[in-house]
């Protein structure tokens, strides 16, 4: 665990749950790419960071969520280096009550903000001012959040964040957070083009073989939709009677947390269904259902 492993020449990165990017700007300041979940996380990463004779320059979040953001704060309070993140990324890591309530769907009660959702606040500057070393890139990662990106080193190493998960989560988690499934699944149809190249996702291990995980969360993606569907040609559903059928279906076991990130990726896919003109919506009895659309009947 917080293994700093080497990459290329100048290219690293944490190995830890949430992987932390690191670049060598020169011999002594690194860039991070994301920060880790807290500031627990943040002290470990500057200790090994020190041991190496390593000081931060700046990170630079690829997305606004906790695990990814989390320790910006402290690394930025202890170093005094700055934090960049991509527009509206920026806003939400400064203003984590915002994050928390886009997800929650309103203002988050306190069982849903613990370990995530969660983000201590932390200035967060807009990406375009941060002093990027020639030759990096920045590429939009966006469908798991809205406008989430990854990072392309100088060395051709591809930090890709959030916009894959390996098949173990896929298998246990399901239905893993997307906050807009058509962008997400022309994301991910454009990573199936780095195949070959080395890239870093943020949840499981360094790969030259994008394509095949980018694809298994495009049929993940289409299984759900597509159950969903069947779910809805048997009877109309609200959301939480459609939520609660698919997380039986897979045999999902949820806290308070996990539902309500669950519930709102369940609201993700029925958007892009009605959107496409799949699914209707109706209300009765004060109710608010969902039942397939003509076209698809």
């Amino acid at each position: 665990m917080f293994d700093l492993v080497k990459l290329t020449d100048k290219t690293y990165f944490f190995d830890i749950p949430t992987k932390i990017g690191v670049y060598k700007l020169d011999s002594k300041r690194v860039m991070l790419i994301d920060s880790g979940l807290n500031a627990k996380t943040a002290q470990r990463v500057l200790k090994v960071l020190d041991d190496e004779g390593l000081e931060v320059a700046f990170i630079v979040n690829t997305h606004s969520h906790t695990d990814h953001a989390g320790g910006n704060r402290y690394i930025c309070e202890t170093t005094g280096c700055k934090a960049y993140a991509p527009e509206v990324e920026d806003v939400l890591i400064e203003y984590s009550d915002v994050e928390a309530t886009l997800v929650y769907g309103g203002f988050p009660c306190r069982d849903f903000r613990k370990k995530f959702m969660n983000t201590e606040s932390c200035k967060t500057y807009r990406l375009s001012e941060a002093p990027l070393p020639e030759g990096m890139k920045i590429f939009p990662l966006y469908g798991h959040t809205a406008h989430m990106i990854g990072v392309k080193t100088p060395d051709d190493v591809y930090f890709v964040a959030d916009a894959v998960n390996g098949k173990n989560t896929l298998d246990k988690a399901k239905i893993c957070y997307v906050y807009d499934i058509d962008t997400q699944l022309d994301t991910l149809q454009k990573l199936k083009e780095l195949d070959g190249k080395l890239c870093v996702p943020a949840h499981t291990d360094p790969t030259e073989n994008i394509a095949y995980l980018a694809q298994i969360n495009i049929d993940n993606l289409i299984e759900i939709r597509n159950d969903i569907l069947g779910e809805l040609k048997i009877k109309p559903q609200t959301t939480e009677e459609l939520t609660a059928s698919l997380c039986k279906k897979y045999g999902l076991k949820l806290d308070f947390m996990g539902l309500v990130m669950v519930t709102s990726s369940v609201r993700s896919h029925l958007v892009a269904l009605r959107h496409s003109g799949k699914i209707e919506w109706y209300i009765e009895d004060y109710f608010h259902y969902w039942k397939i659309g003509e076209e698809t009947e």
